[in-house]
C-alpha cells in the first residue's frame, strides 16, 4: 500500500507489504522505489519489505529548502528508519544507495543501531562516488547547473533512457516499465533540476570517511555483485566483503549493476537468508 512520511522536510513516497523482518530498500539516482519491484515480487511476502522512492531524482519535487546533498541524502535514511520506529531493519542498497549507506555509516552524529544487517548490490563505495563514468556529469553540474540540467534532460528522452539502462541491466524493459522506473524524473523539470543539485553534491570524501566505520561494523552483510558491470568493479566487492568483518561475498554471473531487475530471485534469496540471521 502506498504510505509518505516527511524527513527533514521532504516527504517521502513508501510502500509497505509484507511482514516478518523489516527491510528497507535504497536506490540510486535518476529511478524510483519501482526499481525494486521484481525482487519484492520474488520475495513474496517473506519479509516486510519497505520499499521508499527517495530525493535523488525520480521524486516529486521537494521544497526549495530542503538540503539534496549526498551528506543529507545519507542522514535522512537513518532519519527514516527512525520516523517510522523500525527495528532490527536490514538496510538493501544498490548503486548511489549504497555510497549513501556507506555515508551514514561514517557519520559519527548518526546512531545506527536500528539497523541489524546491510545488503550491497553493486554501488558507489571507497574512492567510486560517482563511478568514472559520471565524473564528468558531476563535474557539469556543478560548474554550470544550466548545462547540468540539460544533460539530464538528455538522459530521460527515449533514446537517453535506453542509453542508461544498457550500461546497467542485460534486462529490456518497456516504455511503461522504463516510465514506471524513471517516474518523474522523465516528466517534471523541477525533479530534473533537483536531480542535478544531488548529481553535484556526489564526492568521495562521503564514502572514504566510512572506512573505519566498516571495520568496526560486526553485523552480517552481504555483498550480492553482478560480475559483468562496468560501472562498479568487481575489486570494490571484494575490497567490501574484505573490510566489513562478517560479510559474505556472493556473485550473480551474467548481471549487470541492476542486480534487481537481471536477477531477482538471486537477490532474494539473499535477503531471506541474511534478514533471517540477523
Amino acid at each position: 500500500m502506498g504510505n509518505s512520511c516527511t524527513v527533514d522536510d521532504a516527504v517521502i513516497d513508501f510502500t509497505d507489504t509484507g511482514s516478518g523482518p523489516v527491510v528497507v530498500f535504497v536506490h540510486g539516482v535518476y529511478v524510483g522505489g519501482a526499481i525494486w519491484q521484481r525482487v519484492v515480487a520474488a520475495l513474496g511476502g517473506r519479509v516486510r519489505c519497505i520499499v521508499p522512492t527517495w530525493p535523488l531524482g525520480a521524486h516529486l519535487p521537494v521544497g526549495r529548502d530542503v538540503d539534496l546533498g549526498a551528506g543529507a541524502a545519507a542522514r535522512r535514511i537513518v532519519a527514516f528508519l527512525d520516523q517510522l520506529d523500525l527495528h532490527d531493519v536490514t538496510v538493501v542498497a544498490n548503486d548511489t544507495g549504497g555510497g549513501l549507506v556507506l555515508a551514514a555509516l561514517g557519520d559519527p552524529s548518526l546512531d545506527v543501531s536500528r539497523i541489524a544487517s546491510l545488503v550491497f548490490t553493486n554501488c558507489d563505495s571507497y574512492e567510486h562516488f560517482p563511478p568514472g563514468q559520471f565524473k564528468l556529469v558531476v563535474r557539469l553540474c556543478r560548474r554550470s547547473p544550466a548545462v547540468g540540467r540539460a544533460m539530464l534532460a538528455m538522459l530521460a528522452s527515449p533514446v537517453g533512457q535506453k542509453v542508461f539502462l544498457r550500461a546497467v541491466c542485460r534486462t529490456r524493459l518497456s516504455a511503461g516499465e522504463r516510465a514506471e522506473l524513471f517516474g518523474a524524473f522523465l516528466t517534471n523539470k523541477s525533479t530534473r533540476a533537483q536531480a542535478a543539485t544531488v548529481t553535484a553534491s556526489l564526492d568521495p570524501a562521503l564514502t572514504l570517511r566510512a572506512v573505519d566505520a566498516i571495520q568496526r561494523f560486526d553485523k552480517p552483510v552481504a555483498v550480492v555483485w553482478g560480475t559483468e558491470d562496468k560501472l562498479f568493479p568487481f575489486s570494490d566487492a571484494e575490497r567490501l566483503a574484505r573490510d566489513f568483518p562478517r560479510a559474505t561475498l556472493i556473485t550473480i554471473p551474467h548481471s549487470l549493476a541492476y542486480v534487481m531487475i537481471d536477477a531477482p530471485q538471486e537477490l532474494a534469496s539473499a535477503i531471506v537468508d541474511i534478514a533471517a540471521a540477523s
